[in-house]
């Protein structure tokens, strides 16, 4: 091939301890394509993959909690007030809200999941019943096991370094979507190709 295009997509975070089974303990991809409206969801994570799902799920019927690990929904970047603003919406479609708060393992039961949790600071040991829980702590870009530094291609921690052009440091080379620095989203990604 005379050029070649990295566009290797992410990967979902598991949080330790928690396995998905995308079944009852589910990604954003397994939130996709659950076959009922889950009485209760519990949500791992108040960035803005959770909150959507969340949402959806909500307006569907399901008794949804979020529960997030710092002070303020949204995710990295968003403006505190915006948040604060966004929260209340949410919560008038019925969203509950945990907030410093993080899961400290989920079990199953014979009515379905027990999800417990602490205070972020430690302490306080409190548990919610779920039938769903959706773990959406983050996304990882997909580079292992790829050779790029093999072939010489400069990496900025786990992203791919490119210019304006979205060309690496080996001129044959370009990358686009997750392996790159921004957000990581797909029509960002289609942009970029």
């Amino acid at each position: 091939a005379k050029n070649i295009m990295l566009a290797t997509g992410s990967d979902v975070v598991s949080l330790p301890g928690i396995e998905l089974d995308e079944k009852t303990i589910v990604s954003s991809t397994g939130a996709l394509t659950l076959d009922k409206v889950p009485p209760k969801l519990t949500v791992i994570g108040g960035g803005v993959i959770g909150l959507e799902l969340g949402s959806v799920w909500a307006r569907l019927g399901s008794e949804v909690t979020v529960v997030e690990f710092v002070s303020t929904i949204g995710g990295l970047g968003i403006d505190q007030e915006v948040a604060k603003q966004f929260m209340q919406i949410l919560k008038k479609q019925g969203l509950k809200f945990k907030m410093k708060t993080k899961v400290t393992g989920v079990q199953k039961t014979g009515e379905g999941l027990k999800v417990m949790t602490e205070a972020a600071a430690g302490g306080g040991e409190e548990s919610l019943d779920a039938d769903v829980v959706l773990v959406c702590v983050g996304r990882r870009e997909f580079n292992d096991n790829l050779g790029l530094a093999d072939v010489g291609v400069e990496m900025d921690e786990r992203k791919v370094k490119v210019n304006h052009n979205f060309q690496t440091s080996v001129p044959s080379i370009y990358a686009i979507g997750d392996i790159v620095q921004g957000p990581m989203l797909a029509h960002k990604a289609e942009d970029e190709g």
